[in-house]
Parts: structure tokens; sequence; C-alpha cells
């Protein structure tokens, strides 16, 4: 509530629980990949965090707009879960309440049923779980 930035550790960290795709082929600069020919890129699965300081961030936006407060850092898990393991849990994608761009039309099971949770333990503290979903249903 300060009306000066006060120098200190940020006082309302936040994560976004995400999952990132690590690629194993590349294309030619500016070539698009059809999204039908994705999975060819594509080695695996990783869990991902970005992780922002909205407090420090609330002072970059206006007039700069968004810094490193906005994601100065960025955590992934220590294992890839290829695309073989993961062909079991394959499954529909949820299906699209508006029509999806031409180039964002693809064609039988994309999505994959891999259930997801965070949990947050303070120091000294009990282990509190504040997020739980599910990777089917991103699109």
């Amino acid at each position: 509530d300060a009306d000066e930035p006060v120098f200190g550790p940020s006082q309302r960290v936040d994560f976004e629980l995400e999952m990132a795709f690590i690629t194993t082929d590349a294309n030619h600069l500016g070539e698009p990949i059809p999204i039908d020919e994705a999975e060819d890129y594509i080695f695996g699965l990783v869990l991902f965090n970005d992780w922002s300081a909205r407090d420090i961030q609330t002072w970059e936006y206006v007039p700069l707009g968004p810094f490193l407060a906005k994601n100065f850092a960025s955590s992934i898990s220590p294992w890839i879960v290829t695309l073989d393991a993961l062909e079991p849990f394959r499954v529909e994608s949820p299906k699209p309440v508006k029509k999806l761009l031409p180039y964002l039309q693809s064609s039988g099971k994309k999505s994959f049923d891999i259930n997801l949770e965070v949990f947050v333990q303070p120091e000294n503290g009990e282990e509190t779980r504040v997020s739980k979903s599910n990777f089917r249903y991103m699109y």
C-alpha cells in the first residue's frame, strides 16, 4: 500500500502450473509446422512453472508495461515423459467453444489424461493442495 516502491522481498509471488513440450527436430526459420505434423517434432512433455512477483509487477505496468516481475523465473520438472510413454493416456481434446482458425484445426486424439496437482509447503509448515486439474481439458 506504499505510494513509492519499497525495496525488499516480494510479498505476492505466484506461479502458473503449465505443461511444456520438448522438441526434437527443427523447422526452417519462418516455416510453419502444420498442426497434424506437430507430434513429429515433439519428444515429450514436462511440468513447467512460470513464476511472477505480482506486487513488483504492479509498479512495472504503468507506464512501462511488464518486465521481469511478470516472469522472473521458470522451472521445469527434472524428467521428460515421452509421447510414446503417454500413448496409453491419449484422449479426445475438448470441443472448442468457437471454431478454431484453420491452422489450429486438427484431427484425431490430441490430448492426454494427465492428473495435475499443486501442493505448497511453507518452511516448517503443513503441505496444502492449492490446485487440481487435468491436462485433458487444455486445447
